[in-house]
């Protein structure tokens, strides 16, 4: 892989507050009440602050507090809060900016009933002088007491870094590998990714770039039970299986076709093979989260082991995935996502719990893609955080905002990836604004080729050619990654 000098720790991924002046290895604490607030008041009826009182941000509205600080010495810092989050019907989060807009991360923010202490989890880096720290409140209101500012040490560095290991406690020696791989490349690179309808999506890419995509994304949508019943036959495993011989990294979806209940008419424009959207079938799984012993209950489990099948092959053949099912539910097109959060919560812990515990698989990385945190299913069923994004033709952006999303879904520390996008990630902003994007990848089709030939109606080819020959993205050619 190209080296790329990485911009000091300042990306390290989540959890909010703000600082004071700091000098050498001493911190001081900052009385957040002793600044003006906009969307929310100062207040003294909670039992525990310190100072003169904490500001109590507003539910619903993008409170936000300025801080102006002076910084004694050049370095990295870690941020903590002291905080309370009593709200157990909703969660309540924050984004962290400095200087200007310039971001360090957003997350969500734990429930505590009494002023606790928090490091964010991401570290900042920051030159001697003046500086400006923005905390923004998220969704729903929590009470800010104060922020301190530390020197960051390798200590404090791995409480505010992802976990180490995967959330699978059967994870095997080649996922760990692959879940190793990606926190040491998390700040410094993006891995390129291209999601598969045939090689020739892959071929124009290599044809204008000279460049292969790292990740082949793959599907099972073919080897769903009720596609099998009319005709379908999966093949993405063996093309998986021929992928990683050349080096490269798999990802895998599933448009999971309804178990039951299809709507085939053509006057409704609607057939079996439309299964997986909302429109297509009239199957409630809502009653399987409701009863298991429901027919329901029995198809969806019976879907989820033929699936099982397929994800144990490539296993057998010792290749990790990074597995991102029941994607997009929260816009309610597919569904498991037309019953609501909760219910679509449940059906992704009844799928989590039959591939982790009853079929034991060991090759998963698991990559959540609800889209919105109120979909977020907990932080022990989920590896990476992730958002599909399809903002327009030639529209090249790092994804700020869809960042800020994904983060605050989660109260650790997680890897953040854009799991699906229509044109390629603006690569000089994601360096520029220091985003710590994982992966991407880029949609098969008409997003990438026409009757074969690069289209460039997505993505133009110059800068396809520009981005990909960038020494931050790594291509297949570049990718370090050892199974043993």
């Amino acid at each position: 892989m190209k080296k790329f000098q990485s911009y000091s720790i300042a990306l390290l991924s989540i959890f909010l507050a703000a600082f004071t002046a700091c000098s050498g290895n001493n911190s001081k604490k900052i009385e957040a009440e002793k600044f003006e607030v906009h969307g929310g008041k100062i207040m003294a009826e909670e039992k525990g602050f310190s100072g003169r009182g904490y500001i109590n941000f507003a539910s619903h509205i993008n409170g936000f507090v300025e801080i102006p600080v002076n910084v004694k010495t050049d370095g990295d810092y870690a941020i903590k809060i002291t905080f309370q989050n009593s709200i157990h019907d909703d969660w309540a989060g924050l984004r962290l900016e400095y200087d200007e807009g310039k971001y360090i991360c957003s997350q969500r923010l734990p429930e505590t009933s009494s002023f606790s202490s928090v490091y964010i989890n991401a570290a900042v880096t920051f030159t001697k002088g003046k500086h400006t720290l923005k905390v923004i409140s998220v969704n729903r209101s929590w009470l800010l007491d104060s922020i301190e500012l530390v020197p960051l040490t390798e200590e404090i560095l791995e409480q505010i870094s992802p976990a180490k290991l995967p959330v699978s406690k059967n994870a095997g020696s080649a996922s760990r590998a692959l879940y190793k791989y990606l926190l040491s490349q998390r700040g410094k690179a993006i891995i390129s990714g291209q999601q598969y309808s045939s090689m020739l999506d892959v071929d124009v890419i290599e044809e204008e770039t000279g460049k292969v995509p790292a990740i082949l994304g793959i599907d099972m949508m073919d080897y769903s039970p009720s596609r099998v019943e009319h005709g379908a036959r999966g093949t993405v495993v063996r093309r998986a299986k021929a992928w990683v011989k050349t080096g490269g990294l798999i990802t895998c979806c599933w448009h999971w076709n309804a178990p039951a209940q299809l709507i085939d008419e053509n006057k409704a424009e609607m057939h079996w093979y439309d299964g997986f959207r909302s429109k297509a079938t009239k199957f409630d799984f809502s009653k399987a989260i409701k009863d298991k012993n429901s027919e329901e209950y029995s198809l969806i489990i019976r879907d989820i082991d033929a699936i099982a099948v397929q994800l144990k092959a490539l296993q057998d053949a010792d290749i990790p995935i990074l597995w991102r099912p029941l994607h997009e539910a929260s816009g309610g097109w597919f569904w498991w996502g037309s019953k609501g959060a909760e219910n679509y919560k449940e059906l992704y812990k009844i799928l989590f719990d039959r591939l982790e515990n009853y079929h034991q698989l060991n090759n998963l990385i698991w990559v959540w893609n609800g889209q919105n945190p109120d979909w977020y299913p907990g932080d022990e069923y989920v590896d990476v955080v992730s958002y599909d994004t399809y903002p327009g033709k030639q529209i090249y952006g790092s994804f700020y905002n869809e960042l800020q999303t994904v983060q605050t879904a989660s109260t650790m520390p997680k890897l953040c990836a854009l799991s699906e996008n229509g044109p390629i990630p603006d690569v000089e902003k994601i360096i520029e604004e220091k985003l710590p994007w994982s992966w991407f990848c880029t949609w098969c089709g008409e997003f990438v080729q026409k009757d074969g030939a690069y289209s460039g109606e997505y993505t133009d080819a110059e800068t396809l050619k520009k981005f990909y020959n960038s020494e931050y993205l790594i291509s297949r050619d570049e990718v370090k990654f050892k199974r043993k």
